[in-house]
């Protein structure tokens, strides 16, 4: 029986793909969120125990588990998420493409450029710009928080650290005295 205009389910296809990746960025964006939750409960459990703080509690924001890959995992996540969402939305389509039955779907770039991507395009617009505002929160409230931006990208792993060595900084801890002796 036709399915109409949209593909059935293919779990061996975009459809089993998408999935996959759904689940793994819902249980990566888990593990983040309780990461962070362990650390700033630790972190503030000792500050009201009165004791010294020491190591990444001291430095005040986590940097160990994901966030050691990248800055904001969680929000990398959520953005993934959409994007699994958005691929949901091409494998539906493909059914149009594969039974020729929706004109406007008859070449595969039609196909990839859908309706369903707005979604996902303003998500990681969205998200973009918040990350940045608590980047800007952070680093005020954090001064070491530079380095570790200069060691972990954001929301991609190695990124940070690739445009920094761009720029022609290494992201050692000794870069900005290198660069006051250089103008001097």
């Amino acid at each position: 029986t036709p399915h109409g205009v949209y593909a059935s389910y293919n779990p061996i296809g975009l459809d089993g793909i998408a999935t996959l990746l759904f689940l793994l960025f819902v249980l990566m964006e888990s593990i983040a969120d309780n990461q962070q939750y362990a650390f700033q409960t630790e972190k503030y459990r000792q500050k009201n125990a009165g004791e010294k703080l020491t190591g990444y509690y001291a430095d005040g924001f986590c940097q160990s588990g994901l966030y050691a890959v990248l800055r904001k995992p969680n929000y990398a996540a959520e953005q993934s998420i959409w994007i699994a969402f958005y691929l949901f939305g091409v494998a539906s389509m493909n059914g149009a493409v594969e039974n020729d039955q929706a004109e406007i779907y008859n070449n595969k770039l039609k196909l990839w450029w859908n309706w369903t991507a707005l979604g996902w395009i303003l998500l990681v617009s969205l998200f973009y710009s918040s990350g940045k505002l608590t980047e800007q929160i952070t680093l005020k409230k954090y001064p070491l928080y530079k380095r570790y931006q200069k060691r972990v990208g954001m929301y991609i792993p190695f990124v940070g650290p690739f445009i920094w060595k761009m720029l022609g900084n290494s992201g050692d801890d000794n870069d900005d005295a290198n660069t006051a002796k250089k103008q001097t």
